[in-house]
């Protein structure tokens, strides 16, 4: 037991009053005279020469009362060891692995952990956690759901953090591999009470990326394939009036057409794409700084327009045009900003503030490409479109009224990258040309060291006390207290004897 508040024992030195007046008021008995001592002089007595204490107890009981509210003062508190606080096991599994036959591999681990007394959460903005009767619900699925997943699992990593933020918790999260559950920035720190498990899922689809009208009664086809490997294109030639297509791998194309547009299903997959009938319209412009940039550049188009057979129109000025590449090294000019709004899509390549770098870039078919320099970024990225294996943003957009603003960091020429001498710089460009309207399909697969952060940091320690203090104020004054009703029962009883 110790004192918060030492100095105030000194009130317990009030106990020398009782003792004062206990011996001061020593009791004298009643004189009485009789007989010739009636006549003698009274011969003075040294009243301090006889000091005898009265009512001992009565006098112990006072100077505990004082003793015990001098301690009171004092703020008297118990001391024992501090229990540790118990931190937080969870596991967090993204949701298109939850409801999808890819939970398979990690069902026994987090078997394992639930028994170990983690809790279950899905790998969304609220963490939602999954209760016992719902896990075994999933654990009898036979078939696989349909699941439309729509975050971005970089942004959902400060809100884990920030629910499992001291360094005693433990979390597992467990998400798919695939590139399209990753985008914007990548967060730079994760703490290291925070395992990320990428799960490798092997999953493929095929979608319409385009369809271009070659001659009156017939279409060209450009049907998109994305798996772990890589994303690819193949063309099909067919009758404008067609209704279904036999593809590769034993699958049908079943194809509606409504005027201009043209609707697709593929395995119960469907997009929607609008029908080329119109040249594509490509203004290209340049400073002597990039000239080496524009044959590759115009190389790539040719590539587009030779196999999908969509006549690409370059000229020198953006009237009617559908794309704008601005490779020059100063700012958009106004008028092409309002054109975007309108619709205009614009490329926009710049070399000043230059830095060299040694990373690469995925192609189709899982090739690395190499790039060698990248231009410092200029504005907050708003969405990634092709990153870098090191993480590195290499062209982000920014969508501004009904066009986009695409920002390159690097370039096609040998000095910056190695991507204008790729035979696979034409996929690269052509979903970017023909968008696919509806939604973006990327199963790649993304490496494990471009998906998790590259610093992980540790987490700030609970405030933890050595020692916890129970206070004993209350006690010594109830202690106080019955004492003092003891002593007034002995003090009346003694002043009727």
């Amino acid at each position: 037991m110790t004192f918060l508040a030492p100095y105030l024992l000194f009130a317990a030195s009030a106990i020398l009053i009782p003792i004062a007046i206990h011996l001061w008021n020593k009791r004298q008995g009643k004189t009485v005279k009789v007989g010739s001592l009636r006549w003698l002089e009274a011969s003075a007595s040294n009243r301090w020469s006889s000091i005898k204490l009265n009512n001992f107890w009565l006098l112990v009981l006072r100077c505990l009362i004082l003793i015990l509210l001098a301690a009171a003062l004092a703020q008297p508190v118990l001391e024992h060891q501090a229990q540790k606080p118990k931190g937080s096991k969870a596991i967090v599994v993204g949701e298109e692995l939850l409801y999808t036959s890819a939970l398979k591999p990690i069902k026994p681990t987090i078997d394992s952990l639930l028994q170990l007394g983690y809790t279950l959460h899905a790998y969304t903005p609220d963490l939602e956690q999954i209760p016992q009767e719902q896990w075994q619900q999933i654990n009898n699925r036979t078939q696989d759901s349909l699941v439309s997943i729509k975050y971005n699992y970089w942004s959902l990593l400060p809100a884990l953090a920030a629910k499992y933020k001291l360094s005693h918790d433990s979390v597992l999260l467990f998400t798919s591999d695939q590139q399209q559950y990753f985008a914007g920035t990548r967060p730079e720190t994760m703490p290291q009470h925070i395992q990320w498990i990428p799960v490798a899922t092997d999953k493929s689809i095929n979608w319409l990326q385009a369809a271009i009208q070659t001659t009156s009664d017939s279409l060209l086809l450009i049907v998109g394939q994305s798996s772990r490997e890589g994303t690819t294109y193949s063309k099909y030639k067919t009758a404008a009036s067609a209704q279904t297509i036999n593809l590769a791998g034993n699958q049908q194309l079943q194809l509606q057409r409504q005027q201009d547009t043209l609707m697709a299903t593929i395995s119960d997959n469907s997009s929607k794409v609008k029908v080329q009938t119109e040249p594509l319209r490509v203004a290209i412009f340049y400073d002597e700084a990039q000239q080496a940039e524009v044959p590759y550049l115009r190389a790539a188009l040719q590539a587009i327009s030779s196999y999908t057979g969509l006549p690409i129109q370059v000229k020198a000025d953006t009237a009617q045009a559908d794309w704008v590449f601005w490779l020059r090294n100063e700012q958009l000019p106004q008028s092409i900003n309002q054109q975007v709004k309108q619709g205009l899509q614009v490329w926009v390549q710049q070399s000043q503030n230059t830095q060299s770098i040694k990373t690469s870039l995925t192609g189709a078919g899982g090739t690395a490409i190499k790039v060698h320099q990248l231009s410092q970024p200029q504005s907050l990225e708003q969405n990634q479109v092709w990153t870098a294996a090191n993480g590195e943003t290499l062209l982000y957009s920014k969508a501004l009224g009904k066009g986009n603003i695409y920002t390159f960091r690097s370039g096609f020429s040998p000095a910056w990258s190695d991507l204008g001498q790729s035979a696979h710089l034409p996929e690269l460009l052509l979903p970017l040309l023909l968008p696919q309207p509806q939604a973006t399909y990327d199963y790649r697969a993304i490496d494990e060291h471009q998906l998790l952060p590259v610093n992980q940091v540790k987490a700030k320690q609970a405030r933890t006390d050595k020692t916890a203090q129970t206070p004993l104020l209350r006690w010594f004054v109830l202690a106080a207290f019955v004492l003092f009703l003891i002593e007034r029962m002995i003090a009346n009883r003694r002043s009727k004897v």
